[in-house]
């Protein structure tokens, strides 16, 4: 058996230099065409709808102010119905005297999700901070006043 010499193989480089500037180019390149959008959003969890003689409903606590959405939209501080910007003058005006009172937002089953941000965004105007929000089961007369 003739035996013949052989040259070692060289190892192949692979030129990492022109890689590096490649993989800078993709990242520059995706960062400035990408969007970076902030979503905010409003977690709300409703506890069970409260019945109209249930002590959350009723104005045993002088400290909560209690605001009412009616299924249409219609806002009450304490029975009496106000527009929007009225509620956030009354509201100013009550939370003057002590701004931590507790303001208690009662909506009804129907309510959107647009009226009831609108009601909170207009409690925050005003200075309310604490807030709390439970579903509200509408009495019959105040059915029949907003849909007759």
């Amino acid at each position: 058996m003739v035996e013949f010499e052989r040259n070692a193989r060289r190892a192949k480089s692979i030129p990492l230099i022109s890689l590096i500037d490649v993989v800078f180019q993709l990242l520059i390149y995706f960062m400035i065409t990408s969007t970076f959008t902030r979503s905010e959003s409003l977690e709300l969890l409703l506890p069970p709808a409260v019945n109209a003689k249930s002590p959350i409903a009723k104005k045993e606590d002088a400290k909560t102010i209690h605001i009412y959405i009616s299924d249409l939209g219609e806002t009450f501080i304490e029975q009496r119905s106000v527009g929007e910007q009225q509620m956030v003058s009354e509201l100013k005006e009550m939370l003057a005297s002590n701004p931590d009172n507790g303001i208690l937002v009662l909506s009804a089953s129907k309510v959107s999700v647009q009226v009831m941000v609108r009601v909170m965004d207009r409690i925050y105007t005003a200075g309310g901070k604490n807030v709390a929000v439970a579903d509200w089961v509408m009495p019959k007369s105040v059915e029949k006043k907003t849909n007759g």
